[in-house]
């Protein structure tokens, strides 16, 4: 009675786990930190390339040009700016451009 009911729990467990790693896969991933530069709905900051510099948008227009030029960042940073990095406050907006150098 004690292996029957290990192995139906084993059994169990083994289900429950290939169920949540399907879900898993099914779901896209997405980055937080990161936002369609065009993306006009968003009421936020957006760090963005804009003619070779690190521009700031909100509402789909340019704000903001900083004089950071995106080939003086690294080359994660340079990917970060160019797919566009999402800012919900002023602060966070201002300490993104301190990181950059401004």
């Amino acid at each position: 009675m004690k292996k029957r009911f290990w192995i139906l729990l084993t059994a169990a467990v083994l289900a429950m786990a290939l169920m949540g790693a399907a879900a898993a896969a099914a779901v896209p991933e997405r980055r937080e930190d990161t936002a369609d530069p065009a993306e006009e709905a968003y009421d936020g900051y957006i760090l963005t390339e804009y003619e070779g510099e690190i521009g700031v948008l909100r509402g789909g227009e340019l704000i903001l040009r900083s004089g950071i030029a995106v080939e003086s960042l690294r080359e994660t940073d340079r990917e970060l700016v160019r797919r566009g990095i999402r800012s919900e406050s002023y602060l966070e907006l201002l300490g993104l451009l301190e990181d950059f150098g401004a």
